[in-house]
C-alpha cells in the first residue's frame, strides 16, 4: 500500500484530493465536497482508505472493539493492514490511490507500527510548527496555548473508540513525529514541505507522483489535477457544501492554507515556546526564527 502519512494539518487532504484528481480525470471540484467516504462514488473510492476505521480492526479481533485499550489496537494493526490492502486492491482499479495516516513511526510495546509486508512507499508532508498550531487549534477547537503544549507530548495520541467508529494515532510530538519519517530506513518516504507545496504545486507534486509510479505522469495532467484541488477553488466550494472530513465546530475546513499566517496570530510567547520545544527540526527543515 501507499499511504500519506503527516502530522495533523501537515498537507494530509490536500495531497489525498489532488491524487484523487489525478486519479481520477473526469471528477469537477464540486465532487469532492459532495463525497461520502461511505459512499460508493468515483471520488469515495479513492478517498476513503485510512488505517484508522474500525472496521478493519474489529474484523480481526475475537472481542468488540470498543473497549480495547491502544496497545491492543496496536497488536491487531498488522491483520488490520493486511485486510485494508485487500480492500483497496479489490474495491477500485484508478491508480494512485494514498490511504490516510497520522502515526508516527515508531514502535509500541516492541510492535513496529510500520511493516514493509504491507507499506510500500509513504509521502511524508511536513509545515512549519508554528502555523500547524494555529490550523491544529482551528481544528480541535482549542486554544494555540493548549495546543502548543499538545504539540510536545511524547505519547499523545489522536482519537478515541467513540462514535466516530475510528481507533488511535500516535502522532507523539511534532518534532518526534517529524524525525521518526525522517530517518527511515526499511520503507521508503518522499518528504515534503508543504510550504514549497503551495509555492510550486506543479513541481512537487509532479515529483510526488514520480515517486508513487503513477501511471501515465505528464506535467499536463499534473497541472488539471492541482488546478482543480486549488486551494482557492476547494474554499469556494466548501462555501457551498460541507467538506466531509470537517469538524462539527469547525466554520470550515479550508482554513486558510497559509504559509506564514502564524506571524500575525500566535503570541510572541507562543511562538518562543514552540521554536524552544522544535528548534533542532525546524532547522532541519528549514524554518527560520523569528
Amino acid at each position: 500500500m501507499q499511504f500519506v502519512v503527516s502530522y495533523p494539518k501537515s498537507g494530509n487532504t490536500w495531497i489525498r484530493l489532488v491524487t484523487a484528481a489525478y486519479a481520477l480525470e473526469d471528477v469537477s471540484a464540486d465532487d469532492f465536497m459532495h463525497f461520502d467516504k461511505d459512499d460508493e462514488s468515483q471520488v469515495g473510492n479513492v478517498m476513503r482508505f485510512g488505517d484508522r476505521t474500525k472496521y478493519h480492526y474489529q474484523a480481526v479481533s475475537p472481542f468488540p472493539i470498543g473497549p480495547l485499550d491502544f496497545g491492543t489496537e496496536v497488536r491487531l494493526r498488522p491483520a488490520a493492514m493486511m485486510l485494508l490492502e485487500r480492500d483497496i486492491s479489490e474495491t477500485t482499479t484508478q491508480r494512485p490511490i494514498l490511504a490516510k495516516s497520522h502515526h508516527l513511526n515508531g514502535d509500541v510495546d516492541g510492535i513496529n507500527l510500520w511493516n514493509p509486508a504491507w507499506t510500500d512507499r509513504v509521502v511524508n508532508p511536513v509545515r512549519d510548527p508554528r502555523e500547524v498550531c494555529c490550523s491544529f487549534a482551528a481544528h480541535l477547537g482549542e486554544s494555540y496555548e493548549h495546543t502548543a503544549r499538545i504539540m510536545n507530548e511524547p505519547k499523545k495520541t489522536l482519537g478515541s473508540q467513540s462514535a466516530d467508529g475510528e481507533v488511535h494515532h500516535l502522532i507523539g510530538t511534532w518534532s518526534q513525529h517529524v524525525r521518526g519519517w525522517l530517518s527511515a530506513e526499511k520503507i521508503p518516504v518522499h518528504t515534503v514541505r508543504y510550504e514549497d507545496m503551495r509555492a510550486n504545486p506543479v513541481k512537487e507534486f509532479y515529483d510526488i507522483f514520480d515517486f508513487l509510479n503513477a501511471p501515465d505522469l505528464t506535467v499536463e495532467r499534473v497541472e488539471n489535477a492541482v488546478r482543480k484541488t486549488s486551494f482557492d477553488r476547494l474554499q469556494k466550494v466548501e462555501s457551498e457544501h460541507e467538506f466531509t472530513e470537517s469538524m462539527d465546530h469547525q466554520d470550515k475546513f479550508f482554513r486558510s492554507g497559509k504559509t506564514d499566517g502564524w506571524k500575525g496570530e500566535l503570541p510572541v510567547r507562543l511562538v518562543r515556546k514552540i521554536e524552544k520545544d522544535h528548534g533542532d527540526m525546524m532547522n532541519a527543515l528549514g524554518y527560520g526564527y523569528l
